[in-house]
């Protein structure tokens, strides 16, 4: 493991504390899915961790915000305002990850893994309304635009001067975060237990996280890393669905993890880093 998986690697610890102490349901899901199943940890070049769970145990997660121990943080846009998306991540806040979608946001920019919700996508085995996956990331274009609230620093100050004007004009879709409410209640419209397909909607599989909920089923534990996690029950059939033979490697320059983060400290806090950043 290089660094960086070391401390994703104890947010998942601390992540798993928490859900076995109240039986709450989770699985690794997408790569880290299949890390835990071809490599038994994390695929090499990977550099985060995707779990999702189903939204009544996420939600009673984030009810549990508070029992998280120092320095890791539930953020949520309810926990942390300008934060844009409607699912979770869990933040390691004596660290620093600076993603280039979220310099310019004033939130928590700790290493962090992320914590999707599983919601109902369909009542029958056919997935109706193939439009409404699609639909949600103009919508989260929108929210994410509304945010741009960080103090303006010397080195991008006009650039972030004119991103504070685009969310001065979409002001009216930050106010109450009324709109980032709204596509919530829009995922959750179909409750897990009364559904048979299930999903994450803002998963990068579009209409492919819409899977059979027995495939998720109440989950296997696998070997990660040190650990043990739990993935889905029907692993097999939930990684074919989303990357065919699963088992066989990418080519080689596709052997990249997917962040670009523009600071990266496993050891200097994000607040401390931009002290730094200032005093430049």
């Amino acid at each position: 493991m290089n660094d960086l998986q070391k401390v994703l690697l104890e947010n998942l610890k601390e992540f798993i504390r928490v859900c076995e102490k109240h039986n709450l349901r989770y699985y690794l899901v997408t790569g880290s899915a299949l890390g835990a199943v071809r490599h038994k940890g994390f695929i090499p070049w990977d550099d985060d961790i995707d779990v999702a769970m189903p939204r009544n145990d996420a939600m009673k997660l984030l009810a549990l915000k508070d029992e998280f121990k120092e320095p890791y943080f539930l953020q949520h846009y309810t926990t942390d305002p300008s934060f844009p998306y409607p699912f979770m991540k869990l933040r390691n806040s004596a660290t620093t990850f600076e993603e280039g979608l979220l310099k310019f946001h004033k939130i928590n920019h700790g290493i962090y893994i992320d914590i999707f919700i599983i919601d109902g996508m369909s009542k029958t085995s056919t997935l109706k309304n193939k439009w409404k996956n699609a639909l949600m990331w103009p919508v989260m274009y929108l929210i994410y635009a509304a945010n741009f609230w960080q103090k303006p620093r010397k080195n991008t100050f006009i650039l972030q001067i004119l991103l504070y004007l685009v969310s001065i004009l979409l002001l009216p879709f930050k106010i109450n975060n009324w709109l980032i409410k709204a596509l919530d209640k829009s995922m959750a419209k179909i409750p897990f237990e009364e559904a048979t397909l299930v999903g994450a909607y803002l998963l990068w599989g579009g209409n492919k996280e819409a899977m059979d909920k027995r495939i998720y089923g109440p989950g296997v534990k696998m070997k990660f890393e040190t650990i043990e996690a739990v993935i889905p029950e029907n692993y097999d059939a939930y990684l074919i669905n989303r990357y065919g033979n699963y088992m066989e490697l990418p080519p080689e320059h596709k052997r990249v993890g997917h962040h670009k983060p523009s600071a990266l400290s496993t050891k200097v806090s994000y607040k401390d880093y931009y002290k730094r950043k200032k005093r430049r």
